[in-house]
């Protein structure tokens, strides 16, 4: 990993926590900027995602949005409580 790539990391997740989504099961990866993402993505007692195709679009765009990130490879399983 670039030393580029763990800020990038960074960034990418704290998407995940501004958007208040349980993101314990979730791994994150930025290898030469592009951002690998797996595991699960669940909703929160205060916050339920209704649409989560919408919702993970949305966070795939702000993520691209992000100086340095080339592209994504989302493999991201989401839940509800």
């Amino acid at each position: 990993m670039r030393p580029g790539d763990a800020l990038l990391k960074r960034r990418v997740r704290s998407e995940f926590i501004k958007r208040e989504l349980n993101s314990e099961q979730l791994e994150v990866q930025v290898i030469h900027g592009v951002a690998y993402l797996s595991g699960e993505l669940r909703g929160t007692r205060a916050r339920k995602v209704p649409d989560w195709k919408k919702e993970m679009g949305l966070i795939e765009s702000i993520i691209l949005q992000i100086h340095g990130i080339r592209g994504i490879d989302n493999r991201i399983k989401c839940f509800d409580l």
